[in-house]
């Protein structure tokens, strides 16, 4: 008998450490269970609030902005996702003016010495009709002929630019042609696929024009706020004193984007370009900071005869039908 107790005892003493050491790894275990089900929780909850930060449509289906357009588009974008608020006939290849002027930057900006003087005088562009505004561009650096360009869609600036291609661009003989062919090899990388330029300006030429598509011309916006936001950052200068090395003042330079005068609306712009020919009638680029700066609001208007008035129709129906 006193056998048995002992061996029972002794048992006990073997079970109760091994007892508590299963009690620790089940509690353990469990504690490991919940730490990964309450990050997939919080991870569900980051969703949730990456979602919300996109507009919420709040308004009538049937309530459609009344426009005198051929084409818009306005997209949410917050630098990762983006989502279309309106389009009418975005997809529809349009002439785009001195829109086209955006790509030109962009191809100047990524290629060329900013701080070397342009080089162009009067004598280069005699034979040369695009040159109808011209300004003797010689001394003046290319970043000082870059602001021109954006801020009042200076012609003579673009071409300007495009017959120095040489220096900084290998390709073909002519500069211009040589521009105007990384303009449009530029569009085809970024994924403008319905994106044609004939020439830096914009300018319509005697049978053909720039052409692209509003949401062309959105994903454009979203690769200079992404990659370049100094184009941008230009363009919303109201008034800007082109300089020459010397210091002095070429002239004074007004921006055609006449929101920027008006002291509520420049306060929400975060970038755009105008254009106007006989062809693409009235456009306009107008990106604005979303409300709370969380994102941008990418605004398209093509073939308007009042670019202005319908881009503040568009505008106005996303304010009133989305909640930011």
């Amino acid at each position: 008998m006193k056998n048995i107790f002992t061996a029972i005892t002794r048992k006990k003493k073997i079970f109760f450490p091994l007892f508590l050491v299963a009690l620790v790894f089940l509690l353990l275990g469990n504690f490991f269970i919940f730490s990964q089900d309450k990050e997939k929780v919080n991870e569900k909850e980051e969703e949730v609030v990456k979602t919300e930060i996109y507009p919420k449509y709040v308004g009538d289906s049937e309530n459609n902005p009344s426009l005198e357009l051929r084409a818009a588009i306005s997209v949410f974008y917050d630098g990762e996702k983006e989502k279309t608020l309106y389009r009418e006939n975005a997809g529809e290849v349009l002439s785009i003016a001195s829109i086209s002027k955006l790509m030109t930057a962009l191809i100047a900006l990524e290629n060329y010495n900013l701080e070397d003087p342009v080089g162009v005088t009067e004598y280069d562009v005699t034979s040369r009709t695009e040159f109808r505004d011209f300004r003797a561009w010689s001394e003046t650096p290319i970043n000082e002929v870059i602001h021109p360009l954006i801020i009042e869609s200076n012609n003579s600036s673009a071409f300007s630019l495009a017959l120095i291609s040489n220096r900084y661009l290998p390709g073909e003989k002519d500069p211009v042609e040589n521009f105007v062919n990384r303009m449009n090899s530029r569009a085809e990388q970024i994924g403008m696929e319905n994106s044609v330029f004939i020439n830096p300006s914009g300018l319509d030429g005697a049978e053909n024009y720039n052409r692209s598509t509003a949401e062309d011309l959105a994903l454009l916006s979203r690769y200079l706020l992404d990659n370049r936001p100094e184009i941008f950052d230009i363009s919303r200068i109201p008034y800007y004193r082109v300089h020459s090395p010397d210091g002095l003042i070429y002239y004074e330079v007004i921006n055609t984007n006449v929101f920027l005068l008006d002291d509520v609306w420049g306060e929400k712009i975060a970038g755009g370009k105008t254009g106007w020919t006989r062809t693409a009638r009235g456009c306009l680029v107008l990106v604005l900071f979303s409300p709370g700066k969380e994102g941008y609001i990418i605004n398209v208007v093509l073939g308007a005869e009042d670019r202005f008035g319908e881009m503040a129709k568009l505008v106005d129906y996303i304010y009133e039908n989305y909640r930011f």
